[in-house]
This record gives C-alpha cells, sequence and structure tokens, in this order.
C-alpha cells in the first residue's frame, strides 16, 4: 500500500489504486516516503542514463517489468549564443524535447504503465489537450494496454496525429474526465501521483549533469504545477540523501498571464499555450510551497512573448520548442531587471515539449521567418509588412510613441481603429521589429511607450532602398 498525501487539504491516507485521490476531499495526491539511504555517486554514474537510473527515488518496479522506449537522460546544454544576447553568460538548457513523444511527461508515462502492465491493466484512459495523450499512447501500445483517449476541443493536430499513429481510439468530449474505478481499465489525469514520480527524475538528472551540484536557478513553466512541485521533490531527496550538498537552488516558475488567462471565455477554446493556460492547475499550492521554499519567484508570460522566443530560442541555439516550453526564455530579461536572476549565476531553463507537436507554433513562426533579409530578399518581407505597418514603423522613426500617439497619427491619413494598431504593433513585436521600452504612470495610468528595433531600424533603411514597396 502506497502511503499518499492530500496536496489540497493534507489528509494521509493509503492505497493500491494507480489512479488514487484524496478519500476526503477527492483532491490529488502524491506519494509520501523517505529518500533512500546509502547511495553513492559513483554507483548512479556507472548506471545507464535515464529515468530509470534513480529506481532507487521511484516506486519499487523490477528490472524485467519496466515499459521503456529509451526516455530521461536529455541534455543540459549550454547556451551560449542565448546567453551572450540575454547578458547570462552560464545560461543553459534542459532539453526535453528529446523525449521519445516529445514532452516530459514521457518521465512519467514510463513510470506509471510500467505498474500497470505488472498490475494486469488492459485499458488506459485519459482526457488530454495533447502531449499526456501521446505520451499515455506510446507507452501503452509498448506495454500491450489499449488506450482511449479524450481529446479536448483545443488539442492540436500534432499531438493528436501522434495519439493516432500509436494506434489509440479517439473521442471528442468538452468535459474533463475523473478517474474512475473499474477493473482492468486505468482512468488517469495529469494529477496522476505515479506519473508525477517520473517528471522528478527532471531534477535528478540536472544535479547530476552538473556533477552532483545545483545550479542557482531553475526556470519551468508552471502548467498543473506538478513538474515544477517534483523538481523540488528531487532536489530536497538529493539533498536528503547526501548526494548533493546544502547550497541554495531558486525555482521561478513561468505562467501566462493573469490578463491573458482570464479572457478565456468560460469553457472556452484555448490556444496555443496550453501548458500555462492549464484550466485544472491540480498542483498549483504545491508548485507556490516550493517556490517560496526555495527563495525563487513566480514570473507571467504573454502569448505574444513566448512566440518571439520560440524563435530565438531556435535562432541562437537550434532548439525548437513549443511556445509553452519558450516560456522560460520569455521571463529571462524580465528576471534580470527585478534581480530575481543576477548575471553571473548559473540558469537551467527546463525546455519541457517540442515545437513540432504544436502546428500553430509552426505556422506562425513560418510565417514571420526571415523577417528582415537583406535587400535582393525584400519582396519576402513585405508580403509580411504592408502599408499600415510600414506607417507604424515610420512613425516610430527618431523617437519613441504610446499606441494611442500612433493611431493619432496613422489615422490622418486611413480609418483605422485603436485596437487595429495595436493589433498590427503586436504583429511588428513578433516580427522583433518593434518593442515595449518599458511602463510609464501618467495620471494614475500605466502607458506603453514603443520603439524600433535595431532590426527595425534596418527594415526601415531597406525599405527606402527598394522601389515599388506596396501592400500586397
Amino acid at each position: 500500500m502506497a502511503r499518499l498525501r492530500c496536496v489540497s487539504c493534507s489528509k494521509m491516507s493509503e492505497s493500491d489504486a494507480l489512479n488514487a485521490s484524496c478519500p476526503r476531499c477527492g483532491s490529488s495526491v502524491v506519494l509520501e516516503g523517505r529518500a533512500p539511504k546509502r547511495l553513492s555517486r559513483e554507483q548512479l554514474d556507472r548506471t545507464p542514463s535515464g529515468v530509470w537510473r534513480y529506481r532507487p527515488f521511484l516506486p519499487d518496479v523490477q528490472a524485467d517489468e519496466i515499459v521503456s522506449l529509451g526516455e530521461g537522460g536529455t541534455p543540459l546544454l549550454p547556451a551560449r549564443r542565448l546567453g551572450a544576447e540575454l547578458g547570462l553568460p552560464n545560461l543553459l538548457m534542459k532539453d526535453e524535447s528529446r523525449n521519445p513523444t516529445g514532452s516530459f511527461i514521457d518521465r512519467g508515462a514510463t513510470v506509471l504503465i510500467s505498474l500497470a502492465r505488472r498490475a494486469g491493466v488492459k485499458e488506459c484512459s485519459c482526457v488530454t489537450t495533447g502531449n499526456l495523450g501521446a505520451s499515455l499512447a506510446a507507452y501503452s501500445a509498448r506495454a500491450g494496454i489499449e488506450a482511449r483517449v479524450t481529446i479536448d476541443p483545443s488539442t492540436d493536430r500534432g499531438k493528436l496525429y501522434q495519439m493516432i499513429a500509436f494506434g489509440a481510439t479517439i473521442e471528442a468530449h468538452q468535459r474533463r474526465a475523473q478517474p474512475t474505478e473499474q477493473k482492468h481499465v486505468l482512468s488517469v489525469n495529469a494529477g496522476n501521483p505515479y506519473i508525477l514520480e517520473g517528471e522528478k527524475t527532471t531534477g535528478l538528472e540536472i544535479a547530476q549533469e552538473l556533477e552532483w551540484s545545483l545550479p542557482d536557478v531553475i526556470v519551468v513553466p508552471v502548467g498543473t504545477g506538478g513538474h515544477l512541485s517534483m523538481i523540488w521533490r528531487g532536489i530536497l531527496q538529493l539533498k536528503e540523501s547526501g548526494l548533493v550538498d546544502s547550497s541554495r537552488c531558486r525555482l521561478v516558475g513561468v505562467r501566462l498571464a493573469e490578463s491573458e488567462r482570464s479572457g478565456l471565455p468560460p469553457g472556452g477554446r484555448r490556444g496555443s499555450f496550453t501548458e500555462l493556460e492549464e484550466s485544472e492547475p491540480y498542483f498549483i499550492k504545491e508548485a507556490a510551497a516550493a517556490i517560496e521554499a526555495s527563495g525563487g519567484a513566480g514570473l507571467e508570460t504573454t502569448a505574444s512573448e513566448t512566440v518571439s522566443a520560440t524563435g530565438l530560442l531556435a535562432r541562437t541555439e537550434g532548439i525548437f520548442a513549443e511556445p509553452a516550453s519558450a516560456s522560460v526564455v520569455a521571463c529571462l530579461g524580465r528576471a534580470l531587471e527585478r534581480r530575481q536572476i543576477e548575471r553571473d549565476e548559473v540558469v537551467v531553463c527546463v525546455i519541457t515539449s517540442a515545437g513540432l507537436k504544436d502546428t500553430k507554433a509552426v505556422s506562425r513562426l513560418a510565417k514571420f521567418a526571415r523577417p528582415v533579409p537583406v535587400r535582393q530578399d525584400y519582396t519576402v518581407a513585405r508580403i509580411q509588412v504592408g502599408e499600415t505597418k510600414l506607417a507604424l514603423l515610420r512613425l516610430l522613426e527618431g523617437r519613441s510613441r504610446y499606441g494611442y500617439e500612433l493611431w493619432q497619427g496613422i489615422s490622418l491619413s486611413r480609418r483605422i481603429t485603436t485596437a487595429s494598431v495595436y493589433q498590427h504593433l503586436g504583429e511588428l513585436e513578433e516580427l522583433a521589429l518593434v518593442r515595449r521600452a518599458g511602463v510609464v504612470t501618467a495620471r494614475g495610468r500605466e502607458r506603453v511607450p514603443y520603439e524600433l528595433t535595431k532590426k527595425g531600424e534596418d527594415f526601415l533603411r531597406v525599405a527606402g532602398e527598394v522601389e515599388g514597396v506596396r501592400s500586397p
């Protein structure tokens, strides 16, 4: 029987169910247990890399019971070019997109499905926006277990295609299903305690890859809160086991800005940022407690910023991430400004999933590819930047202006709404041609001035040299 703690009411209970929940309030639970003792660094260093290298930290599974696709063992990559651009010389990327289905959830799926096959489970089902369903479908196929996935309306095609390829039965439904108790049927959600135990190995691996030391900061998308809180649990267990010293490691969690989350209609369709928009953050209290205990911080980002960061990460480091994953890059500049991260610190950003799993992100980046080309390629750029955007850019030459000022300037020559001006400014931000120059408070209201970037200045210079530039 596993000993379990409710993440909402803290009730302790025991259960051998693989989809256990709190018997008092029905909330998600986590496994309780002490870290393994008498482990040596050499012992773990000699063990082949991957999630199951850390079997002493995981639920008891015999070697011949493991269902694996080679998950874990993902690289911790120095991000020198990105770090130079941001002013972080010791920036590292933990690239979880290298997992078998392109997501960190594979770390948890191998643990849960191994236990499920041992227990005689014949069918595994879940409701998902994508990554959970793709991972469970793959590992169920490996184990010979039927997979039934109920998809959220916002599920991206890339993830849906994965589930179909792995042979899952796909159903469409708009409501979240709760775990059910049926013989030989395992119904799970992202709050499953055994999935979380596997996700804990991200933190264990980071420490081992840093030769059994901890970075100063680990930056993680919050999502359900599970991955972040389990990385912290892994760090605590490493300290308890004596594998790392008691040096400080701060956790920074990144979420979509409240204004953008609250803009979603009740039960409405979500966008390309489901890991940030997570409507059921099962472990948000656990994540908040981990951030506080580590001395870390919570940060917010916007959809526009994450798309820009996706392109920046791909161009500088060759890592193509989902926008939700790239949010950890989008927030770095803000964290530096607020002194939540210092420039000389060792900072690890956890890239949780691959960009090709998000076809919306692919189409956005393809649309904005090479936004400031050399002269002979300008015909490509002018398709993206029409007369209205060019007019806005020219208004910004020489000095910054507020959105309302820009509307006043551009409305003299064409009929346009302020909302349309801000939409064009957002698209120009995604193209990295303009940026926000801070926030100014005037008469009790916050106003945001915009200014040209170096790319924006170069773009206007090229536009001036090319004859016949017209909106398509």
